[in-house]
């Protein structure tokens, strides 16, 4: 599946790639609240009707329930076995039920300005946030925006994740920063997202060489297009630079995304891939060798507009795979997620 910004986007049921606004949107968290994986594609349909109301000042947003399964195989998941015993990174799987809602909320004052509160994914952390910021729009058909991550929601973790022989402890992490977007740039089917911000620990036991805490930089480049009436594509590259405070976990990543879409009435289909390359810094202490991480993801998604002629609503079946393999097995890291869901635009 995708993990940087492959998002649920504002549908109104014309077949067109190309919209005035292009909000990142919708990832899914569990029950307790954390990001599992991206539970959403891309659709970018625009209709006038849509464009009017973003055109008129006042609020305007959706709002979307999803409800599915997840299955996860990562000895660094707090759903994973408290207590390990050997770094042989083998673990059950753990399969649970997720709740996923998902808000994207914006006041337009005028022809040109905005502000605007969502959950998000922020491609810095590849994990859902909340965001706060404001939005600029251009005569040319691009818009420029500023955002805030708080870091209000956190996320677990474990305060030591390679302690051995007795139970591992939770604590959380979160990640604030700044994010800007300038979408369809200069008018163009290019769009650009640049972000800084830092990953903390609320206790971190690890190693020195193995702490967690880090400052992130990010830029993703992006263009999306028709190729006809029926068929879309959506492709993007994104570099994140991740200075931790351990050494061994200083790393760059590289990855590319692409998404086609065929639309068909009131049906979209969507089908999607991602492969990336991240490399670490210094040698870990525990394993005597530099980590190196290759990840794949592979997504299908449905979705149908005005079900039961509901107006306004779609309704979104989709599921995915990723897999992270590590030449340190202790690092593996294997999900899938399949849900069905409900999207309101007001």
């Amino acid at each position: 599946m995708i993990h940087s910004n492959l998002l649920i986007h504002p549908v109104l049921f014309t077949p067109s790639l190309k919209s005035k606004q292009r909000n990142k949107a919708t990832k899914s968290f569990s029950l307790k609240g954390y990001l599992k994986l991206l539970a959403a594609g891309c659709v970018l349909a625009s209709s006038t009707v849509y464009a009017d109301e973003q055109n008129t000042a006042g609020f305007h947003g959706s709002v979307s329930l999803f409800t599915g399964v997840d299955g996860t195989n990562s000895v660094m998941d707090t759903e994973s076995q408290a207590k390990i015993t050997d770094y042989s990174g083998s673990q059950e799987r753990q399969n649970e039920a997720v709740v996923i809602p998902y808000w994207d909320l914006n006041y337009r004052f005028d022809d040109s300005n905005e502000v605007y509160f969502k959950t998000d994914i922020v491609g810095m952390a590849s994990d859902f946030y909340t965001q706060a910021g404001y939005r600029y729009y251009l005569t040319d058909g691009s818009n420029i925006a500023i955002g805030v991550v708080p870091g209000l929601l956190e996320k677990e973790v474990w305060k030591n994740p390679y302690q051995l022989q007795s139970d591992r402890t939770a604590t959380n992490a979160a990640v604030q920063g700044l994010v800007l977007n300038y979408d369809r740039v200069l008018g163009s089917d290019w769009s650009l997202e640049l972000a800084r911000g830092k990953y903390s620990l609320d206790q971190e036991d690890s190693l020195a060489a193995l702490d967690r805490n880090s400052n992130l930089s990010y830029v993703e480049l992006n263009y999306m297009t028709d190729l006809s009436e029926s068929w879309g594509v959506e492709w993007l590259i994104n570099y994140l630079d991740v200075d931790a405070s351990g050494s061994a976990l200083k790393s760059q990543r590289i990855s590319t995304e692409a998404e086609f879409q065929l639309r068909k009435g009131r049906h979209i289909t969507m089908l999607a891939g991602s492969v990336g390359l991240q490399k670490f810094d210094d040698t870990n202490p525990l394993w005597k060798r530099t980590r190196e991480d290759t990840k794949l993801g592979v997504s299908a998604t449905y979705i149908y507009a005005m079900p039961f002629d509901w107006k306004n609503t779609l309704f979104i079946a989709r599921g995915g795979w990723d897999i992270t393999d590590a030449n340190i097995d202790f690092y593996d890291h294997d999900e899938y997620l399949v849900t069905l869901g409900m999207q309101y635009r007001f």
